[in-house]
């Protein structure tokens, strides 16, 4: 997966966004909306035979509109083409006009970037256009009554006690994991095989920027449950994975914790979600033991 996505964007740079195709289409559900609002948007791309279509969210046409999630993702063969319609759910950030969609049409000779034509939409202020555009002062501080309750101590010292002990075995169990994985193995290979590059470049990110980190579990993820199962993961939502790979014949557990892996990407990625330090861990444990077990 990141092999593609490194040649769309070489592509991109070298020769631009490709032009949008006939029946290309962009349409959204209302015409303004307020910064951080939620609007339907739907997005039809025309594309030959045998072809999957991924939203390209950091391109620089979308002017401050992102993706929250994909709602649906459907294909309609229309005589030698083949049209692919998405269905997201997006949000402005920015004040604007208008904005213009970007995805990367994925065929079986590389990868391009194209640029749907352009949507009118009016993205304003929540703010009334006479609001102050400074802070209120801070009301001045003020004494009150009363001593330290008998119960706040022996409260902090047993809230520590817990976190202390939550940490113990948090601790415990990923060292269960590794050494469980180093014995499995020793026992298999003579030497480890190499980690995914996408779960290397996710590691180093996941501490300080965790968006770019969660996109690189679910990309890799994704096109390793493609190139296994045969599966076009890349053009399917995520409740839609899990079900396909059922369908598939996948064991319903593998299936479930790929489905909710990438589901807790999704969360990272488009709803500002921010996990703990230790679930951003487990999560990346978890996409390494889906890579070592999905064959």
């Amino acid at each position: 997966m990141k092999r593609v996505l490194v040649v769309a964007l070489a592509v991109g740079l070298a020769a631009g966004p490709g032009r949008a195709m006939a029946d290309d289409v962009a349409r959204i559900g209302r015409e303004t909306v307020l910064i951080g609002e939620q609007f339907q948007l739907t997005l039809e791309i025309e594309t030959p035979p045998g072809s999957t279509v991924e939203v390209d969210p950091l391109a620089p046409s979308w002017a401050g509109v992102e993706v929250v999630r994909i709602a649906s993702a459907t294909e309609e063969p229309r005589g030698d083409v083949t049209i692919h319609r998405l269905d997201l759910v997006a949000a402005g950030f920015l004040p604007g006009t208008g904005f213009a969609p970007a995805v990367v049409v994925i065929t079986p000779s590389g990868a391009v970037s194209r640029v749907l034509p352009g949507v009118a939409l009016g993205v304003h202020s929540s703010l009334p256009g006479d609001a102050p555009l400074e802070l209120s002062p801070l009301p001045g501080s003020r004494s009150t009554s009363g001593g330290e309750s008998p119960l706040l101590r022996p409260s902090m010292y047993a809230g520590a006690a817990a976190v202390a002990a939550l940490l113990v075995g948090l601790v415990l169990a990923v060292a269960r994991r590794v050494l469980r994985r180093v014995r499995r193995t020793a026992k298999t290979f003579d030497e480890p095989a190499p980690e995914s590059p996408g779960l290397e470049d996710a590691e180093g990110l996941i501490e300080f920027d965790p968006v770019r980190a969660y996109r690189l579990m679910g990309q890799t993820v994704r096109g390793e449950i493609a190139r296994r199962y045969q599966l076009p993961a890349v053009a399917l939502t995520t409740s839609e994975i899990g079900s396909r790979m059922e369908g598939a014949g996948v064991d319903r557990w593998i299936a479930r914790l790929v489905a909710g892996l990438l589901q807790e990407c999704d969360a990272v990625v488009y709803a500002g979600y921010r996990p703990a330090a230790e679930r951003r861990l487990a999560d990346l444990n978890m996409a390494r033991e889906i890579l070592e077990g999905s064959g």
